[in-house]
């Protein structure tokens, strides 16, 4: 496998396989983290442009897949539209990968929370490792989910689910991700990777176009789809505003119970 994108995200490549590897973990592989957005918008539009790549496995480094967004930066924007205009950079990462006629994995070591999760779901297959964990956060903190989880999760879990799920904030194991679609696939702990490279090694000797018509009929419905997340979107947005936010934020990050006053 030769290198081609630099840290915080680094693409490599394996046949027709490309893995990408988010690592920053100094901040959790978080998604918010410097770099991270950008390089996997580069990483994805590397991935789309060269004919002789099938398949992309999306994989945090040290046992962590991402951890969400950053609430240390959220916590410090205050004026709505530069909210906003983060909320479009990270939807151009996950809209690439619903929209794409190429094939995405999610291999998943440890949490995947948040924006994390929503990354993870917007991938066409997930394998997740025994220590995987999934967790919809943001309602913990007084946010709205985002990550494109409005239109992910249902698909995968249903609309009961999914609405448990994003109101309780609740974390998923393994086996229960299994069992409710949120998972396709488990692995022993650390072989999330390499049971990812096995599908992925499978799925790129498939049929192009007909795995891209099986991708199109679950990802189309296109103006259903662009506007629960133009609605996602704005909801996080006006929510990340909020004092309520703040107030969770600063509550995390201070490991104490928040006070929520609904405002």
């Amino acid at each position: 496998m030769t290198g081609v994108v630099e840290e915080p995200v680094r693409l490599t490549r394996d046949g027709a396989v490309a893995i990408t590897t988010i690592d920053a973990l100094h901040m959790r592989n978080a998604l918010g983290a410097p770099g991270v957005r950008e390089g996997l918008n580069t990483a994805i539009s590397s991935f789309e442009a060269d004919p002789g790549l099938r398949v992309m496995i999306l994989y945090g480094a040290g046992g962590v897949f991402s951890a969400g967004g950053n609430l240390n930066a959220l916590k410090e924007l205050r004026d709505i539209d530069q909210i906003r205009a983060r909320l479009v950079t990270g939807s151009k990462t996950t809209g690439s990968i619903l929209t794409s006629r190429k094939i995405y994995l999610a291999a998943v070591e440890g949490p995947a929370f948040g924006a994390g999760m929503g990354l993870a779901l917007s991938c066409d297959l997930v394998i997740a490792s025994q220590t995987a964990r999934f967790c919809a956060a943001q309602i913990k903190v007084g946010a709205s989910p985002d990550g494109s989880l409005f239109w992910s999760l249902p698909r995968r879990t249903g609309n009961a689910v999914a609405k448990r799920i994003l109101l309780s904030g609740d974390e998923i194991l393994m086996p229960q991700a299994l069992e409710l679609g949120i998972a396709d696939y488990d692995a022993p702990s650390s072989e999330a990777l390499e049971r990812a490279l096995v599908i992925a090694r499978k799925l790129a000797r498939g049929a192009p176009l007909a795995q891209s018509t099986v991708k199109a009929f679950f990802a189309d419905n296109m103006a259903g789809r662009d506007s629960i997340l133009d609605w996602e979107r704005e909801s996080a947005a006006q929510n990340f505003v909020t004092k309520d936010f703040l107030e969770g934020a600063n509550a995390f990050l201070e490991k104490r119970k928040p006070q929520f006053k609904g405002k």
